[in-house]
């Protein structure tokens, strides 16, 4: 039996308290019933990932102007730095003059290992031509770029994949992680994990588990099923299982807390309960995301 007490939650979203405040009643607007409210702190969060077992977390900001990069870069660098299970990553504005310099800071005098962007929060698309500098840099720093990818009409915006595709295609050598696969085109995404040997999926909200009552919109586009003896629209990994046990080394999760679509104690329990094996779910849970940070952390231990 493989052992898979250890986890790492490659989706967390800490950010300073305002913009956690702001961030956290905003997705309780959507999802009243999540445990957990704008009060919530930092000193909390970690508390609960502590008590849920979690090994390491990669920490993803992005600034909404141009003029908040460097403080939530630097927001980063300082949680980094206090809290060693912190895997932190870095942002940009598309609106930001001096890119690469931007790029260099945040990933050498605050030693954060990539990038990550939020398009539809942002507002930008993947194909700005603002965005090629980052693109070009970081294929030639060889680093990662963390998309935000999926739930277009929860957003009410669209990526397509093949606007990823463009990118993977000009910037052959640049390591994606597409966050969320797309959902619910979860088959777009595998098919540009399997025919790109740089892209990794993060399934983040994909295993939530959670399940949008009847009533509503089905802002979040899940599937109506009968659960728990009702009615409802399911989020959940609804491709391929063969597909998620073969290529389970390039595929992460993470719980997308405090902004989680159900409690990330379920969200933990649904990976657990996939019906793959135990070294799936161990690279799934942990290996995946170890290995990742040492691609490019090579020296990285805990």
């Amino acid at each position: 039996m493989v052992n898979i007490s250890k986890i790492i939650d490659s989706h967390i979203h800490i950010f300073p308290p305002k913009r956690m405040k702001h961030a956290i009643q905003w997705v309780k607007r959507f999802i009243p019933s999540l445990p957990f409210d704008h009060t919530l702190t930092e000193d909390e969060i970690l508390s609960h990932l502590e008590e849920a077992g979690i090994s390491l977390f990669f920490n993803y900001v992005y600034p909404l102007s141009p003029a908040e990069t460097r403080q939530l870069n630097r927001f980063n660098y300082a949680l980094s730095k206090k809290v060693s299970k912190a895997i932190c990553f870095g942002s940009l504005h598309p609106g930001n003059d001096q890119k690469s310099k931007i790029i260099y800071e945040a990933l050498f005098d605050f030693d954060l290992v990539g990038l990550k962007f939020h398009p539809f929060v942002q507002g930008f698309s993947i194909l700005d031509r603002r965005m090629h500098e980052v693109y070009r840099v970081m294929e030639k720093l060889n680093r990662p770029i963390v998309f935000h990818t999926g739930f277009d009409h929860f957003y009410g915006a669209q990526m397509r994949p093949e606007e990823m595709e463009i990118i993977l295609m000009r910037y052959p050598d640049l390591v994606v992680v597409i966050a969320h696969m797309f959902y619910p085109h979860i088959d777009q995404a595998f098919r540009l994990l399997k025919k790109y040997k740089n892209v990794y999926l993060d399934g983040t909200n994909i295993f939530s588990d959670y399940c949008e009552p009847l009533n509503g919109e089905n802002i979040f586009e899940g599937s109506l099923v009968r659960k728990g003896g009702k009615r409802c629209y399911h989020i959940y990994f609804h491709h391929s299982l063969h597909d998620l046990e073969r290529y389970s080394h390039r595929i992460m999760f993470g719980s997308d807390y405090p902004v989680a679509m159900n409690d990330p104690f379920k969200i933990y329990t649904s990976v657990r309960r996939l019906s793959i094996s135990s070294s799936a779910k161990k690279n799934i849970l942990e290996g995946t995301a170890r290995n990742f940070i040492l691609r490019f952390k090579p020296d990285f231990s805990y």
